[in-house]
């Protein structure tokens, strides 16, 4: 019966773990300038789900999964690993995680939110967490 108890607590912490290092759900709209590719009143929701999250606009769903340091370290070589990102990948966009003020030089681009989307033509828009 202990041993049980302990496979369930680990369990569960795992679980919580995982969650807590989620970093990506929540609900984003486009910041600052250069973001005319959205709509005005654009949202994107973003929920875990399976191994990935699921990306909400506009009604339209997109799995994420997510890009291993590797994977992400040959997208953007110049960020230095203290800078924590970490990108989900669908088949249209990229959605990433970063620490605020992060460069990124051969992007030309500095997230000042901490978060944003690169599209499959390279363009990266900086977007605002709202919840």
């Amino acid at each position: 019966m202990n041993r049980l108890a302990l496979v369930l607590l680990a369990m569960l912490g795992a679980a919580a773990h995982a969650q807590a290092g989620d970093g990506l759900s929540g609900t984003y709209r486009p910041a600052g300038d250069g973001n005319d590719a959205f709509p005005a009143d654009a949202e994107l929701v973003v929920r875990a789900e399976g191994r990935g999250w699921l990306a909400m606009f506009r009604g339209e769903g997109l799995a994420l999964l997510p890009l291993d340091r590797l994977e992400q370290a040959g997208l953007f070589p110049d960020v230095d690993p203290q800078a924590r990102l970490q990108c989900a990948y669908s088949r249209a966009f990229l959605l990433c995680r970063v620490s605020p003020g992060t460069e990124f030089p051969q992007q030309n681009f500095r997230s000042t939110t901490g978060y944003f989307t690169a599209l499959s033509d390279e363009r990266i828009f900086e977007m605002r967490r709202i919840d």
